[in-house]
């Protein structure tokens, strides 16, 4: 049986701050980056990527994460605890 992760339990600013520690800041590339912090989510929550993906979708969507393309053109990605 698998354990299912509810998602309304998961507090969002707590996950942006183990993100920071997870994860080698900044975080660059859109798909790269993305996957990076996927893949993050994953291990801290001990969940399946699907489940992580649909958190990062709920943080980009709440503005906990946001993708911001730099002037270069570079795409990185920033953590905020609103």
């Amino acid at each position: 049986m698998t354990r299912r992760l509810d998602p309304e339990a998961i507090d969002l600013a707590q996950l942006v701050t183990q993100l920071r520690e997870a994860v080698q800041l900044p975080i660059e590339g859109n798909l790269e980056g993305r996957t990076e912090l996927r893949d993050a989510a994953t291990r801290l929550l001990d969940c399946s990527q699907l489940e992580a993906e649909q958190i990062i979708d709920t943080m980009v969507g709440r503005g906990f994460l946001r993708r911001e393309q730099l002037d270069d053109g570079l795409i990185i990605w920033r953590l905020n605890a609103t």
